[in-house]
């Protein structure tokens, strides 16, 4: 398993510099709007500790995150899951801080849905019994105490949503309260 490991860890920083190369070489292209005017490609490449969605390397960091997600073991799912979605309200609020609002709702959605995967991983590992029930009630515990932050989140930035936007996570907010009550069922039980 560290053979591959390392092997896919090869492969996918080859994939990201030469993502990487063609991004720098088409990042100031300019695209002719048939009148006589050019418009610059959207796509912005810019140096920081994080990559956010509007940068152009963004696509790859997602793959690496779905790779990654794909080869894990039943009982690191929950955890990957939660990291993804607490990095995408960390994305989330530093687009809304840009002034990035839609960008960020979008964002913001996806973790949600993070969360809903990891409470769903969750229930199943205790349905089929995938692991021993100890490390299944380590996993839920992880879990439900992952959601305050998320509640929080949602909290302190629902008003800085369009009205549709913020209809849209009430639905996924009680979806993702519904699915923490039938966690909370199982391990229960």
């Amino acid at each position: 398993m560290q053979k591959f490991n390392y092997i896919f860890f090869i492969l996918a920083s080859l994939l990201a510099v030469a993502v990487l190369l063609i991004s720098l070489q088409s990042a100031n292209s300019q695209r002719s709007l048939g009148n006589g005017q050019s418009k610059l490609l959207v796509g912005k490449i810019y140096v920081a500790r994080e990559i956010l969605p509007d940068h152009t390397l963004y696509p790859v960091l997602m793959m690496i995150d779905r790779l990654r997600l794909e080869l894990a073991a039943p009982e690191k799912r929950s955890s990957l899951m939660l990291a993804y979605g607490k990095r995408r309200l960390f994305y989330s609020a530093r687009l809304l801080e840009n002034g990035q609002r839609e960008l960020s709702f979008i964002t913001l959605s996806k973790a949600i849905k993070y969360y809903q995967q990891a409470l769903t991983v969750s229930i199943g590992s205790f349905n089929e019994r995938l692991l021993s029930y100890r490390l299944n009630q380590e996993l839920a515990f992880m879990v439900l105490e992952a959601l305050p932050e998320l509640q929080t989140f949602i909290v302190e930035h629902k008003n800085e949503y369009s009205d549709s936007e913020r209809v849209l996570l009430d639905l996924l907010v009680e979806q993702t309260e519904i699915l923490a009550l039938d966690l909370q069922i199982v391990l229960y039980k």
